[in-house]
């Protein structure tokens, strides 16, 4: 698509900057939090304005908004398609296509990883080791990679699924190289500042530590400590499942980390000491596949569950972090994922169905639950910034929902 580089530079400059915008996988923060006090909970038997829809491609790509715009990418016909779009109707500024084969195997193909929006530039990887370094205002690229080919990385079964991150301007990827299973980028050359780490890759994003100049990587084997200097490793604690699929977000909790992950493993609050971490409780009857859990309060949220014939069986529960004790949970909503907004979470689980709860570590309570995305394996967490609700399906539908008061 052909824009006048004019009406983008006009267009760019009357764009307001928003304290609530949803940049990155996870949100602000990587937390899957927003702090918008916005949130309508009386619905009665009203459904939740459309404000647009999009088909987008396939894949699990979730939605980021920034400054006006949101991206995702998706894929269709040997191309993975970068969209940038105007959030108050869903019209296409740009996109940007790029050659990449599908992966049947991979469920139903496409890309796994989440864009990044860092000072005006846009931040791409796909599930075949393509990353990109794009103009956000345009769709130009500004350098690019492929982690296997330039980078000696390894590809997990299921394809890269880490989404870029940056940290103290650096990009940070996780590889699967054998001697370079973590790099470290200058996110405007794309020039190698460091590698380091012995692992294969997993599923999940890396994550600055505590506020710290230290990162957590959630690898095939476990969960390793970095320093974001030069990469070393300072800490490591084994966490393997049978497949290596180590896919949810490690969970800040205050000091400690949460890890979770299905396949009969469970989840295990550590605390780093040395150059290993200490186990202060494990669990089993919390295993979180995919959908990352959420800190608040002293308390844990999260989906219980893995895909398939057993994901029947998930349920939504709240969790004690001080000794792992489960204070309630729900079934019958199937496996999904969680974000959290003011004080409601926010479920949207893989057959589509959209359900607000209320953040009460006494008692489980549903505020209200919408259809809003058809098909099935809609494990994609929505993303919501400045009153708006981003979903999307695996099959490419992206819907935009309002779901702040207006």
């Amino acid at each position: 698509m052909q824009i006048s580089k004019c009406f983008l530079i006009f267009f760019w400059a009357m764009l307001p900057v928003f304290s609530d915008d949803w940049p990155g996988f996870g949100g602000m923060e990587g937390t899957f939090k927003s702090y918008e006090d916005n949130l309508k909970k009386t619905w009665e038997k009203k459904v939740p304005q459309k404000l647009w829809e999009l088909e987008v491609g396939l894949g699990f790509s979730s939605i980021i908004e920034s400054k006006g715009l949101a991206y995702t990418q998706g894929y269709a016909n040997g191309r993975n398609t970068l969209y940038c779009v105007d959030v108050t109707d869903g019209k296409i500024i740009w996109k940007s296509a790029f050659p990449c084969s599908k992966a049947d195997d991979y469920f139903k193909g496409g890309s796994r990883t989440t864009p990044l929006v860092s000072d005006g530039n846009l931040y791409l990887s796909t599930h075949m080791g393509d990353v990109y370094c794009i103009n956000s205002q345009n769709g130009n690229i500004s350098w690019s990679l492929n982690i296997s080919d330039d980078l000696d990385g390894r590809r997990p079964t299921w394809g890269y699924a880490a989404s870029p991150v940056v940290i103290d301007q650096k990009l940070i990827l996780v590889t699967g190289a054998p001697q370079a299973a973590l790099i470290a980028l200058n996110k405007l050359t794309g020039e190698i500042l460091w590698k380091n780490g012995h692992y294969g890759a997993a599923y999940s994003t890396p994550k600055r530590y505590n506020n710290s100049d230290q990162i957590l990587v959630f690898h095939e084997s476990g969960l390793s400590l970095h320093s974001l200097l030069d990469g070393s490793e300072k800490s490591f604690y084994q966490h393997k499942t049978r497949y290596g699929i180590n896919a949810a977000q490690p969970l800040e909790v205050d000091s400690r980390v949460l890890l979770s992950s299905a396949y009969g493993k469970g989840s295990a609050l550590i605390r780093f000491s040395g150059k290993t971490g200490k186990v202060e409780w494990k669990s089993e009857k919390v295993a979180t596949q995919m959908a990352s859990l959420i800190h608040d309060e002293g308390f844990i949220y999260g989906i219980h569950g893995q895909a398939g014939a057993r994901s029947r069986f998930s349920t939504i529960f709240c969790m004690d972090n001080q000794n792992g004790r489960i204070i309630w949970e729900k079934k019958g909503y199937g496996l999904g994922s969680l974000i959290m907004v003011g004080n409601t979470l926010i479920l949207l689980n893989e057959s589509g169905e959209l359900v607000l709860v209320d953040a009460n570590p006494n008692q489980f309570t549903e505020i209200a639950s919408f259809q809003v995305l058809s098909g099935k394996d809609n494990w994609i967490p929505p993303s919501y910034a400045n009153g708006r609700l981003h979903c999307r399906s695996s099959d490419g539908t992206w819907v935009c929902l309002q779901l702040g008061a207006m």
